[in-house]
């Protein structure tokens, strides 16, 4: 029931449903609590009251939810302190509690849900104390928000140690003392430790650490801060000839939009630190972008495969933005794809380290598929075997849960605008990731669509933008269904869609239109997976893009 203009109370007899085990009222005008009640819901696993005027406290019966997966209170009005029983939601995999007025300190118990794995949002609420050293326990966890909020004392040095970390912002706290100087605190990674007055460190942002001589106690602690100030110093210089992370601030992306109307001029400038040197270590590592080196091509440029000294392998991606004729297309493709990546980090897309641009050069460096592309492995025979149904159910949900992140948990929200077996890149362990954003577009919050021109590849793209400009989340929605038909078939669905939308999809014979290079699913589980994923992929093929159901919805249900 989300998205509408319902008021009042959540009436308590909706808990009475034994076997409700999925609950989104977001998006309304829902006021008053949360009825105690919610501990009769004992099989739900995804509960959304986001986005309403929700107040009152977190009732402490939600730690009997021990099935619950997705809790979303976000921006509503719910205040007092995050009860410690929400510790007890074992199966939680994102948590989001942001733009609320929840005070108190960050319950340690939070530390116990170890099954937490895409996000842990508490920002925007009036939590203080200290962070939980007991975070560390997370080991899943992809991304962490705590800003704006009242939190003290030090960053613990146990949060540099989570490996799994993508993105983690600690903004607009009265956190204090040297920042940690390792993992994703001395990484390419989002990072953001802004407005802590009291914080310190060699993190761009912070003011440096002053360490007073004169107040050692012994020789020997004047060495170990020498020899610690010295390595600190040398870390930045590494960084910097490691010829890779190079990750532009969002000040250079600004620089970026403001040279782009100058023709002679290199349309965007290298990042802050020295672009140059890394420039130089790519031209080297791909012979002046040779063709030997190239491993694929698209409308807006060439993608090469680098090779560091050290053995890291890259993907190199050169658009067409030539210093003496601009390919103002490629240049616009450039900004895009750009834009979108340095906003968005998930495990099912493909991670941009940074780019530059220098000379008659403009390209961004993203991390190497070996699998290459999806289109690739269905179209030899050899390697589609490879992919056994398993893993054509796992390419499936990676695709998915990428495309619903983008869709539903990005701010704004980002349609890809060309979902293809092409741009679909797959790891050495054929682990799906979402490519090529130049088409990609953010999507306002006032509108549910955008308008622009035809973006996309035919044979994949909505049957709406034959007749209307107007490009919506449900454009992505009907490719993934291409997408996903392509998957089970071992080829491109072709007539069968357009045999979809004109007869009754209920004659269709899934056995006979499986993939014939591989024995049908015989295990049970197998058998209606793979039928789950014919039935959404028939759902997102509905002429009517409101029928079409959401990439979260899909996800959720694979």
């Amino acid at each position: 029931m989300a998205g509408n203009s319902i008021g009042g109370n959540i009436p308590a007899e909706i808990f009475q449903l034994k076997k409700l085990q999925k609950l989104d009222l977001s998006s309304n005008q829902i006021s008053g609590e949360i009825p105690p009640q919610i501990r009769n819901a004992s099989m739900l696993y995804l509960l959304k009251l986001n986005r309403n005027n929700i107040s009152g406290l977190m009732p402490t019966s939600f730690g009997s939810l021990s099935n619950l997966e997705s809790l979303d209170l976000s921006m509503n009005r719910l205040s007092g302190s995050i009860p410690y029983h929400i510790g007890n939601c074992y199966k939680l995999v994102n948590l989001n509690l942001s733009h609320n007025d929840f005070n108190g300190t960050i319950p340690y118990q939070i530390g116990n849900l170890d099954s937490l794995e895409d996000f842990l949002d508490l920002s925007f609420n009036s939590l203080s104390g200290e962070i939980p050293v007991d975070l560390i326990k997370l080991d899943n966890l992809i991304s962490l928000n705590l800003s704006h909020n009242n939190l003290s004392g030090f960053i613990p040095d146990s949060l540099s140690t989570m490996l799994s970390l993508s993105s983690i912002n600690l903004s607009y706290n009265n956190l204090e003392g040297p920042a940690p100087n390792s993992g994703i605190f001395n990484s390419s990674y989002p990072l953001d430790l802004s407005n802590n007055k009291d914080l310190c460190g060699r993190i761009q942002g912070l003011r440096p650490c002053n360490v007073s001589i004169s107040h050692m106690g012994s020789t020997k602690e004047k060495v170990v801060i020498s020899i610690l100030a010295s390595l600190a110093g040398a870390l930045l210089v590494t960084l910097v000839l490691v010829g890779i992370f190079f990750i532009c601030s969002k000040e250079n992306s600004r620089v970026l939009e403001q040279n782009s109307g100058t023709k002679k001029e290199s349309p965007f400038s290298v990042c802050q630190f020295d672009g140059k040197d890394l420039y130089k270590d790519i031209i080297e590592a791909t012979e002046n972008f040779d063709g030997k080196y190239c491993v694929g091509e698209g409308s807006s440029g060439k993608v090469y495969k680098m090779v560091m000294q050290g053995g890291e392998q890259f993907a190199v991606k050169k658009f067409r933005c030539e210093e003496d004729d601009i390919d103002m297309e490629s240049l616009k493709s450039f900004k895009s794809e750009i834009k979108a990546m340095t906003e968005i980090r998930h495990r099912n897309i493909v991670k941009l380290y940074g780019f530059c641009s220098q000379g008659s050069h403009t390209f961004a460096v993203y991390e190497y598929m070996e699998g290459g592309t999806l289109a690739d492995f269905l179209k030899n025979d050899t390697k589609a075997l490879e992919l056994d149904w398993p893993k054509r159910v796992d390419v499936v949900k990676g695709v998915a849960q990428a495309l619903s992140y983008m869709h539903h948990d990005c701010d704004p929200p980002i349609i890809h605008r060309d979902i293809s077996s092409n741009n679909i890149l797959l790891s050495a362990n054929l682990e799906a990731h979402v490519s090529d954003f130049g088409t990609a577009r953010f999507l306002k919050a006032s509108s549910s669509s955008i308008w622009t021109t035809f973006a996309g590849t035919r044979g994949y793209a909505a049957p709406e933008l034959a007749y209307t400009m107007a490009v919506s989340e449900k454009c992505d929605v009907f490719s993934f269904g291409v997408l996903a038909f392509e998957i089970i078939m071992g080829k491109h669905p072709g007539d069968l869609i357009s045999h979809i939308q004109s007869v009754d999809a209920q004659s269709i014979n899934f056995n006979e239109i499986l993939d014939p290079r591989l024995s049908p699913p015989t295990k049970q589980k197998r058998l209606k997976e793979v039928t789950l994923i014919a039935d959404l992929a028939l759902s997102c093929l509905q002429t009517n893009p409101s029928s079409r159901p959401t990439m979260q919805s899909i996800a959720q249900m694979i």
